[in-house]
């Protein structure tokens, strides 16, 4: 008897572990639903300031394409462009005037979609409003696209708060260490216009050496940069690049502003050469080249051939010069003061065009 209940007892407590066991199959099996939340850059900005939304998912899986829908205050905010981080091809939105927006963008080839916690696109904003307020973007809806074509829509609803500050409010910005220094206040109108930040010690260092990462950034934040045919190249260092500088380096070779070396790498940790420094900043302006000009520099013979037309219509436009010496000292590394200043020129330039 003791028996038959031992064993009954045993099929029981069998049964009752398979139950919870199977009970805890769709529960551990079962992939976590995407997520999404925007994130706001710089958290403040005043009528005229541009200010960046970064669109960001969470918990992807396989993701080859998406579509983003958003809404937006078009009283307060003007929309200037969105741009993904990641390869492929972009539809950029055809109509924004009315406060909604519509981005695609998909991979290109027989290639795995994305996973886990990813930046889908940064979109940009520039502020319209004189006086202090608040205004709002949402994400509404999401469509995912699987490597496999099958495709899903996820009700984001997510939104991001931008604080305007009224314009009176908006000081110039100022460093520490830049009394006496010949970039002075290119740097600090630079700063004061987003274009470069300093360090949380109040300085700026201008003499420390600027990486490609770092340059291409401050180029994407300074100009209005447009993909001709709204593909964005793979690097075949894609996962080195440092996660703050990943929309603007796409941004910047979608656009043709800035490549890849011979082994398709670009490289962002590489410090900058004075050569392509010029080179970039030439292409952003979209300057005339002539393959016959003359430079005059004592070390003309140390600019590659490639790099001689650049920098002569760098130098005629007035937006690089030499330095001592008369020297162009081309493979010398761009300072942080240097790459600020052919910026700003590049900028002036760009305005005396335009008049």
């Amino acid at each position: 008897m003791f028996r038959g209940r031992g064993r009954s007892s045993k099929i029981v407590l069998i049964g009752i572990a398979l139950l919870m066991l199977f009970s805890m199959v769709p529960l551990t099996a079962m992939a976590a639903e995407p997520t999404f939340t925007l994130s706001v850059s710089p958290e403040t900005s005043s009528e005229g300031q541009q200010v960046n939304v970064k669109v960001i998912g969470s918990d992807l899986a396989d993701v080859y394409g998406y579509e983003l829908k958003l809404t937006f205050d078009a009283q307060q905010l003007s929309y200037v462009k969105t741009v993904s981080a990641l390869s492929g091809f972009s539809v950029p939105p055809k109509d924004t005037t009315g406060g909604k927006l519509v981005f695609a963008h998909t991979k290109i080839g027989n290639t795995a979609g994305v996973n886990g916690t990813v930046e889908l696109a940064t979109i940009t904003f520039t502020a319209l409003s004189k006086v202090a307020g608040e205004a709002l973007v949402t994400l509404d809806n999401v469509r995912l696209v699987k490597s496999d074509l099958k495709a899903s829509d996820v009700a984001a609803k997510a939104t991001a708060n931008i604080k305007i500050t009224a314009v009176e409010e908006v000081k110039p910005i100022t460093f520490t260490d830049l009394d006496g220094h010949w970039a002075k206040n290119a740097i600090e109108r630079a700063a004061t216009l987003g274009i470069v930040n300093g360090y949380t010690d109040g300085t700026f260092r201008p003499t420390n050496n600027v990486t490609r990462a770092e340059f291409t950034a401050m180029i994407a934040r300074a100009f209005s940069l447009e993909s001709a045919s709204g593909v964005t190249p793979e690097f075949a260092d894609a996962a080195q690049l440092p996660n703050w500088a990943k929309t603007a380096i796409a941004e910047a070779a979608a656009a043709g502003i800035v490549t890849g070396y011979a082994d398709k790498t670009f490289r962002p940790n590489q410090l900058i050469t004075r050569t392509e420094m010029t080179a970039i900043l030439v292409r952003v302006l979209d300057l005339q080249l002539d393959a016959n000009a003359q430079l005059t520099f004592a070390d003309t013979d140390k600019i590659a051939a490639w790099a001689r037309p650049s920098v002569a219509a760098a130098v005629k436009a007035g937006i690089v010069k030499g330095s001592g010496g008369n020297n162009f000292t081309p493979m010398s590394n761009a300072s942080r003061a240097e790459a600020v200043s052919v910026i700003i020129s590049g900028l002036d330039y760009l305005a005396a065009q335009q008049q």
